[in-house]
């Protein structure tokens, strides 16, 4: 097997599995009071030595197998750094020998590995796979023999394909629009959630639990209530209009109406994030603000505007970042409404349809790291010359 690897991937089959003898190796040398670091390089040297062993030798001869071994190491290295105390072996003295700075920084050090190694398998690997797929010319029919870090068929036929292919560019300005609005009309409507329930009246801890329903529902309860209300034959909404002498509708196959509907199903959806936010920020403004303004005959809609909205600048800055990246990358609100029919097609149900309706796992995801760039670039527009720090 290590014959079939190319320089780059032994190097890389190398270094995973240096990372992976190095976690245990370091916890087990901290665990006897010796020097961490020395107990990672230790880790890494037998990490690497159990990876290029086991394959040369046949013991790791698929995935499986090779997730067995790195489980076993594990727990061998993890088992004897938890049981070390106790087991009446001579501790070292490398605590007593180094400063405390020295031992704080091994604490940090500790600390942050895990988290460093769960993201690195969780974040960092997927990207990188996604952006190799995508200058490959890769189906789904050829990814049980594909060769992740082989450089032999580079291409850039994905990005040609994805640029040529008709609609691209107005699904990425459909996107772009769908993002925008849902984002500033979910903060609105959470906006104005957040006045009407600020101040004290009967019932109000109710009325602020029933405004989180949209939110901390199943996505797919709520979509069917939508698609129930919204049905052109026997919804509610098209019953209301019928009875007052109107036309039956369907609101969500109609092009134009379709769009406006999911915007809608976002703003609706996503309100009650913003409404946590921002009520809370508004409770936290001096209630000596609003009185000082109150002796020199400020009116309320001038006490929102002077007051309360520039308090809330830095909150609503934030709010928008944030809704504005997960609504760019949204799939299944839109997917499940309309199944990106009647013009409602976006970036990501491009990428759904080219993995599963073309097979062409090479083209979804150059799809995918062509969203990524726009979505980059967006975000480091915004932060440059709209967002507002809190000073």
């Amino acid at each position: 097997m290590l014959a079939q690897l190319s320089l780059f991937e032994l190097g890389v089959f190398t270094f995973a599995w240096a990372c992976i003898g190095g976690l245990p190796g370091y916890y087990l040398f901290n665990a006897i009071d010796r020097n961490p670091r020395a107990g990672a390089r230790i880790g890494v040297l037998v990490g690497a030595a159990v990876g290029l062993g086991g394959v040369a030798i046949g013991l790791i001869d698929s995935v499986s197998a090779l997730l067995n071994a790195a489980l076993i190491l594990w727990l061998i290295g993890f088992g004897a750094a938890a049981i070390a105390p106790f087991t009446g072996i001579q501790p070292g003295r490398y605590s007593k020998t180094v400063s405390l700075s020295q031992r704080s920084a091994d604490l940090a050090y500790g600390l942050l590995l895990p988290a460093f190694v769960l993201t690195s398998i969780i974040i960092v690997f997927p990207m990188i796979w996604n952006v190799l797929l995508a200058f490959r010319p890769v189906r789904l029919r050829d990814l049980q023999d594909f060769r992740l870090f082989s450089f032999d068929d580079l291409t850039f036929a994905n990005f040609e394909r994805v640029f040529n292919t008709r609609g691209f560019f107005d699904t990425l300005t459909r996107t772009f629009v769908y993002t925008v609005s849902g984002t500033v009309l979910a903060i609105l409507f959470g906006l104005v959630a957040a006045l009407i329930v600020k101040d004290r009246f009967p019932g109000r801890n109710l009325v602020r639990g029933f405004l989180l329903f949209p939110y901390i529902a199943p996505i797919i309860s709520v979509v069917l209530i939508w698609k129930m209300m919204f049905n052109a034959q026997y919804g509610l909404v098209n019953e209301i209009v019928d009875a007052l002498g109107g036309r039956r509708m369907d609101f969500l196959n109609t092009p134009g109406i379709a769009f406006t509907m999911v915007v809608l199903f976002q703003a609706w959806r996503y309100f009650p994030f913003a409404f946590l936010f921002i009520l809370a920020r508004i409770q936290a403004i001096p209630d000596e603000l609003y009185e000082a303004a109150k002796v020199d005959g400020a009116a309320p809609s001038e006490r929102l505007w002077f007051i309360t909205l520039p308090e809330l600048r830095p909150v609503i800055g934030t709010l928008f970042l944030l809704r504005f990246i997960w609504t760019f990358n949204k799939f299944d609100d839109v997917f499940l409404l309309t199944g990106g029919a009647a013009q409602t097609k976006l970036v990501t149900i491009e990428v759904y349809d080219q993995l599963f309706g073309a097979r062409n796992v090479g083209t979804a995801a150059a799809v995918a790291l062509v969203l990524a760039f726009v979505l980059f670039g967006l975000v480091g527009i915004y932060q440059r010359f709209v967002n507002v720090e809190e000073t």
